[in-house]
């Protein structure tokens, strides 16, 4: 039998002790990033920071090939607020908790998944054509409630082990969680300042401020600009007959119809009491004839549920006004649309006007 090799024993002792040193070195750089990662998450001030860097300097820092961010948004507040941000890739956001408990199941903890049973899974947390063979699943979890999961996916089917930790992976979570909590909390303070409470629209006050700045943008850039006001027709007759809640319903889900038939970077606001407006930005009058068509027949068609259970109808009138060449003033653009409207209620409700040409110019 041979004896052992001196030489060779140290140098195999070597070996170990290097990949020891390696494999502390790369945990002692994993923890600093995390621990940068942790700070940043801190610091933001934005909705739109938060999501970027979750989604994106995420994916650059960890050498990460997907990422992706679901947040539950049953009220539909995030829908309202983010499609405006500049963000370069937007979460996914989730009517209820079906698709977070086909991930999570009732653990709700972090979950590595790599080849094997588990592996279906990646297709519905990145996509029907993800190329990703191994992910992290975080559950975001704040006050005891699920709001949401953070995807971590990589083309290397070994980098996320079902056999590992995941301290620093729960730790990211958690801290993820309260900013995201943070920053909505923030969103609804910010919202509350110009939003309708009932409808979920700008309030007046809003639209004051942000309809002056379209209307320099308009006129000094020469693009077109669509005013329309919108009136629910006979609404005293409904709050008479059906009761003020119903009233209030129909006013809410018409607020909620406005919204859905709107661009981004359009502008829909309650003026006062059954009365909406909304300004269409670079849309031309065919454009904003099409715009309020689309909302009027909506109303038109739909049930409106009230507070009791039954259901009541309801139509609108619509004056449409567009800003002519050479205008100096917003005030005239609007009273324009506002004479359309009762133009419109003149000639039979349930019905879109649109004011003369030259009308806005002349404010008659």
């Amino acid at each position: 039998m041979n004896a052992p090799n001196p030489q060779a024993q140290v140098q195999e002792l070597r070996r170990q002790l290097q990949s020891l040193l390696d494999a502390a070195t790369a945990n002692e750089r994993k923890l600093d990033r995390f621990d940068a990662l942790e700070r940043r998450l801190i610091a933001v001030s934005s909705m739109e920071e938060l999501v970027n860097l979750l989604l994106v300097d995420c994916r650059e820092d960890f050498g990460l090939d997907a990422a992706e961010l679901w947040l539950l948004d049953p009220d539909e507040e995030l829908r309202r607020a983010l499609p405006a941000l500049p963000m370069t890739k937007a979460p996914t956001l989730l009517d209820g908790h079906g698709p977070l408990k086909e991930l999570f199941g009732a653990a709700r903890a972090t979950r590595l998944i790599g080849a094997g049973p588990d592996a279906a899974l990646l297709a519905r947390a990145f996509g029907e054509a993800t190329c990703v063979r191994s992910a992290a699943l975080l559950p975001l979890i704040r006050q005891g409630l699920l709001i949401g999961s953070l995807h971590f996916g990589s083309r290397d089917p070994e980098r996320y082990d079902a056999a590992s930790g995941t301290k620093f992976l729960d730790r990211l979570a958690a801290i993820a969680a309260i900013a995201i909590e943070s920053m909505l909390n923030r969103e609804r303070l910010r919202r509350a300042g110009m939003t309708d409470g009932l409808t979920g629209v700008h309030n007046r006050r809003y639209f004051d401020h942000r309809s002056l700045i379209e209307f320099s943008q308009a006129v000094r850039h020469r693009y077109p600009l669509a005013c329309l006001f919108l009136d629910i027709d006979h609404f005293k007759a409904i709050n008479d007959h059906h009761g003020h809640p119903a009233g209030d319903e129909v006013l809410r889900q018409v607020g909620g119809l406005i919204l859905r038939s709107l661009r981004t970077g359009d502008l829909a606001a309650r003026y006062g009491g059954e009365e909406f407006v909304v300004l269409l930005p670079r849309t031309d009058l065919a454009g904003a004839c099409e715009v309020a068509e689309r909302i009027r027949l909506l109303v038109q068609e739909a049930p409106f549920v009230t507070p009791d259970g039954g259901t009541l109808s309801a139509t609108l009138s619509v004056g449409l006004a567009m800003l002519p060449p050479g205008a100096t003033s917003f005030a005239d653009l609007l009273s324009a649309a506002d004479r359309a409207v009762y133009d419109a209620k003149r000639a039979g409700r349930n019905r879109t006007v649109a004011a003369e040409p030259d009308a806005a110019a002349q404010g008659r």
